[in-house]
């Protein structure tokens, strides 16, 4: 077997070097090379004499070769028969598992690795390659991506993927669940219709943020409608800085709400927020403050990249914001959360229940043209290419490479937050810089297709835009997307790392236009499901409820 890259041993010595573990289980089918470098690591355990070593390194042997103990490097080496009963398996700081899974089937691997869980202090340690063995294929590799973050929703890991290695790897650390209880404030009570609350309510919007995105488009988007409904809403900003709590981007002015309050970074929210009935939170370190409010707080959550496991590949987030989600999911506040992937991953990690409310979109921005005249098709990206797990540079642009390859004609636009130094506008690439929100909704009317390639997404906005634009949907399993996906009726959805059937979706829609149509109409449908004026009653619900869980 080929020796494990350079890359590859100094994550595990890193490994070693933050988890000081007394005791480890190596599974590989690598002899002796772990168990030495397990040794060999920085540590406070004495290692000067290795026959009196207190540290324990014990061993499942992968390979076909003789188990032995050679060398006093391994306290016990095990068949991989040790796997098929983990009960009786011992107790471990750390287990690293390299080389098994892509030999796996994903289901048992995923109901081994829950079992290892049982059985580990602080962490399993997956290494595996992004694309699993198939001997079947012509390339040895599976064209699908069986282990990504959605994969295992709901379980509190970290991942990255180490991108020098060839086949290109990839790593979770797995942590042992927390067993919590449930919070008072999750036991909601039977649905209250909004006629049997006796007044409209005063509701108070605290922005995390004024920044371009998503979620601050949608909550501005609400704020107006619960306006509209009668309710008194008051939007909120904390910022030394700024004179007005609404963002100089957005098309609302302040009439559109009952009112807006800035108020100093450092004060109290209570000295400013004093007679709502209740407060609406957009992000999750946003809570601390509120913990113990004395008007009930919700939070809706829209997921992040920390709640899929991807830190950016930086210890200190990992170790920062995992300690603070710990915390703040399991502070006194109710929670909405996005989709049912939201929903999930709150309930399995820190046995929270939530309210289901989705994002919506602006149906009357975002339409469709009667007829799309572009003399090639277009292709629509939309994303900021900083944000790796969008999937745009190194998953997106290989897909269009290999469908000019094989001789589809297209244009690509891409409506980005940033732009990427390098590539420069042409006659088959043409970049959309901070376009207005008009602007936008422009690119999506007159595309032919959104691209969209996602590792993982909550919601997965862009997508449903294009179906309220009429046009058409290619798109990754992002785990989001399937709050309103129905593949084949008004969108085609593809599996994770399948590169080769995305470009034959390419293909099929690029020469038969009215598949396209066929699927704009589907989607137009869709979105009309999520516009504001439908959406946000269930927001309007959502509260009524939560208010009379605090009347309990």
């Amino acid at each position: 077997m080929q020796n494990p890259a350079p890359e590859i041993l100094q994550l595990i010595k890193d490994k070693l070097i933050d988890e000081c573990p007394l005791s480890v289980l190596e599974i590989s089918g690598y002899d002796e090379m772990f168990g030495k470098l397990i040794l060999d690591y920085p540590t406070s355990v004495p290692q000067s004499d290795l026959s009196q070593k207190t540290l324990i390194v014990d061993r499942v042997d992968l390979s076909d070769g003789v188990i032995s103990i050679a060398d006093n490097i391994y306290d016990c080496v095990y068949s991989s028969d040790y796997l098929l009963n983990t009960d009786s398996m011992n107790e471990y700081d750390l287990i690293i598992v390299f080389h098994l899974f892509e030999n796996m089937i994903d289901t048992e691997a995923k109901s081994l690795l829950i079992s290892l869980l049982t059985k580990v202090v602080r962490q399993v340690l997956v290494i595996t390659p992004v694309y699993s063995y198939d001997l079947s294929a012509d390339e040895g590799f599976s064209k699908i991506r069986s282990y990504h973050p959605i994969f295992f929703l709901g379980m509190d890991f970290s991942y990255s993927c180490i991108e020098n290695t060839d086949p290109v790897m990839q790593y979770y650390s797995f942590f042992p669940k927390i067993v919590y209880q449930k919070l008072p404030c999750d036991f909601l009570p039977k649905t209250i219709k909004a006629t049997d609350y006796p007044r409209k309510l005063k509701i108070a919007y605290v922005l995390p943020n004024q920044h371009l995105t998503g979620c601050i488009k949608s909550m501005l988007y609400q704020m107006k409608e619960m306006t509209l409904r009668g309710h008194t809403v008051i939007a909120y900003f904390q910022s030394d800085d700024a004179t007005s709590a609404i963002p100089e981007w957005s098309n609302f002015k302040g009439d559109d709400f009952s009112g807006q309050i800035v108020f100093p970074k450092s004060a109290d929210p209570a000295e400013y927020i004093v007679d709502a009935d209740i407060v609406f939170l957009g992000w999750m370190q946003q809570v601390p403050k509120f913990r113990n409010f004395n008007i009930p707080v919700v939070l809706w959550e829209q997921g992040s990249e920390y709640i899929f496991g991807d830190y950016l590949g930086k210890k200190e987030y990992e170790l920062n914001f995992r300690s603070q989600m710990q915390l703040i999911y399991r502070m006194p506040v109710h929670l909405l959360s996005v989709s049912e992937t939201i929903r999930t991953a709150l309930r399995e990690r820190y046995n929270r229940e939530s309210q289901l409310f989705p994002l919506a979109i602006d149906t009357d921005l975002y339409y469709p043209l009667e007829q799309k005249n572009n003399e090639v098709p277009i292709i629509l990206l939309v994303g900021n290419p900083i944000l790796k797990f969008k999937g745009i540079l190194d998953y997106a642009f290989p897909i269009l490479h290999m469908a000019g390859q094989a001789g589809l004609k297209f244009k690509v636009w891409w409506a980005s937050q940033t732009k990427v130094e390098g590539l420069h506008d042409s006659d088959a690439l043409e970049m959309f810089i901070l376009p207005t929100q008009e602007q936008l909704a422009g690119l999506f009317r007159k595309a032919d297709i959104l691209l969209s390639t996602s590792l993982y997404e909550s919601f997965s906005l862009p997508p449903l835009e294009a179906m309220a634009s009429g046009t058409a949907v290619i798109a990754t399993d992002n785990g989001g997307i399937n709050s309103y996906a129905k593949p084949g009726v008004n969108c085609i959805l593809c599996d994770q790392g399948d590169k080769e059937s995305v470009v034959a979706a390419l293909d099929y829609l690029i020469n038969n236009p009215n598949v396209r149509n066929l699927l704009a109409v589907e989607g137009r449908k869709t979105a009309l499901e999520y516009s504001f004026s439908n959406v946000v009653p269930k927001l309007e619900q959502c509260l009524y409820n939560i208010l009379a869980t605090e009347n309990q």
